[in-house]
């Protein structure tokens, strides 16, 4: 497993900023908060169980849960909110599990709003960063950003555990009272202990994480793609290039790309934002359209579930870890297997979203007197804006989720050389050896960038650089890189 910290503080804080901020420098983000909103969009896994629990009242003409309504019944009745928290929890934890151990970052930022509140999900991480302000900086933020009023932002305060309480829990805290760009120094700092303390958990782990499974063996042996290994703490930083050998690979890898921006700009706040994180919506349509796609994934899954069981009662693989991979997969293909019909056919009956696609395809096109329907939407709240976003994307998590799964195991199930490109020139001949991606590590300050050519009989890599004059360059010294076959 990832080395995880756990990043809380109260509303109005400042978490996002500073999540986005650990981003930056390479942390994978897993929010609780947003987990929640994508279980209550419309056809959301919690819509149902809150329906049966509450009655349609709660329930908007949307299809998801509303709001303000719900919040004003928890915070009247004890009862409610245990009730409601009985029903969310449990698939936060689920899904939050999920991301967690589908990390590629070094170390892993496990946002938990009740972290202090909630011992839930205690299990799931080693340390307690929190990010904390004054209380009055708190209503300030959230009366300007929600629209709330600062009696009910104090309410909504009075129902978590207080500053003190909060600090008394903490390993780390990044005082965010100031300006966004006062945090950075102490990010960086941070990022730096994380890192050290994340290569120190992998070391005592034997080498692939805490998971157990035994450092010599190959993937062939053992199934140690369960596991990603941190960069050692004072490694520079590098870059990943990646390059796909067949055309399945190179539309996961664009899928992949397209969701993660997605989840960037879902995460913001602001109306253009919200306009970007849907023409990514319109181009993830576009390449989840291929038909054997799904059918694809869920073969790809079947075969790795059968690998990963032939490993089961082998005393040197942690079952429990084998266990919570094999739950994934097992949750991602009935996931995709429940999806129905062409993928995304959902969004392309939706004549109006039809008709904002057409219209951003021409420069400047979705201008306010082109789309004064889209133009009212993208002055809605930043809370009805995300519903609608979560909404429409949501249908589609299932092949993000398979696409996850398949791409983690793929970029593990090679081995790593070094080699030298002399004179930025670099051949090998593969002699019918089959794979499927070829990956290529470079010390990011470098400057060199690959250009890879390959089919079954050879690769060829051909360095330039990247100098004051952004067009490339023919390398001319030599160049040390690290170069991995990718094999599922």
């Amino acid at each position: 497993m990832p080395y995880v910290i756990g990043l809380t503080g109260g509303i109005g804080s400042g978490k996002s900023t500073v999540a986005d901020s650990f981003a930056r420098r390479g942390a994978t983000i897993v929010d609780t908060d947003a987990i929640a909103h994508e279980l209550t969009v419309p056809g959301g896994a919690a819509i149902e169980p809150i329906r049966r629990a509450f009655g349609d009242d709660y329930i908007a003409p949307t299809g998801a849960l509303d709001r303000s309504r719900m919040r004003e019944r928890v915070f009247r009745e004890p009862d409610a909110k245990r009730r409601l928290e009985s029903i969310l929890h449990p698939l936060i934890r689920a899904e939050a599990g999920r991301r967690v151990l589908a990390a590629t970052g070094p170390y892993v930022l496990l946002v938990i709003p009740l972290l202090v509140e909630s011992h839930a999900l205690r299990e799931r991480y080693q340390r307690v960063l929190v990010v904390d302000c004054d209380e009055s900086q708190q209503i300030e933020r959230v009366t300007a950003r929600s629209g709330l009023a600062a009696d009910e932002v104090r309410r909504i305060m009075a129902t978590q555990a207080g500053r003190a309480e909060r600090l008394g829990c903490a390993d780390d805290v990044i005082d965010n009272g100031g300006p966004p760009e006062a945090l950075e120094p102490r990010v960086d700092d941070l990022h730096q202990i994380y890192l050290k303390l994340a290569q120190a958990a992998f070391a005592r782990a034997g080498g692939l994480g805490n998971a157990g499974v035994h450092g010599g063996q190959s993937r062939a042996e053992a199934p140690s793609s369960i596991e990603r290994a941190p960069a050692p703490a004072d490694a520079p930083p590098v870059i990943v290039y990646e390059y796909p050998l067949s055309e399945r690979v190179r539309t996961l890898l664009r899928l992949e790309h397209l969701f993660e921006r997605m989840r960037h700009f879902l995460a913001k706040n602001d109306a253009f934002e919200h306009h970007a994180a849907l023409l990514t919506l319109f181009e993830i349509l576009e390449v989840a359209s291929r038909a054997d796609l799904k059918s694809d994934l869920l073969q790809e899954l079947e075969r790795q579930k059968q690998v990963l069981l032939s490993f089961r009662n082998n005393p040197e693989i942690a079952e429990e870890v084998l266990d919570r991979v094999l739950g994934n997969i097992e949750q991602a293909s009935a996931a995709l297997f429940a999806m129905t019909g062409r993928i995304g056919q959902y969004l392309r009956e939706n004549e109006w979203l039809m008709s904002i696609k057409q219209r951003t395809g021409i420069p400047g096109g979705a201008c306010e007197f082109d789309l004064p329907s889209y133009h009212y939407w993208r002055h809605r709240s930043n809370e009805a804006r995300l519903a609608d976003l979560l909404a429409w994307a949501a249908p589609l998590y299932p092949i993000r989720d398979g696409t996850a799964i398949v791409l983690r195991l793929l970029r593990e199930g090679g081995k790593t050389s070094r080699h030298m490109a002399q004179q930025g020139t670099f051949s090998q001949m593969l002699g019918g050896k089959v794979s499927q991606m070829v990956r290529i590590r470079l010390v990011r300050d470098s400057h060199y960038i690959p250009e890879i050519s390959a089919n079954k009989y050879a690769l060829n890599i051909r360095f330039t650089t990247f100098g004051a004059d952004p067009r490339p360059k023919p390398a001319e010294s030599d160049v040390e890189f690290e170069l991995t076959f990718c094999n599922l």
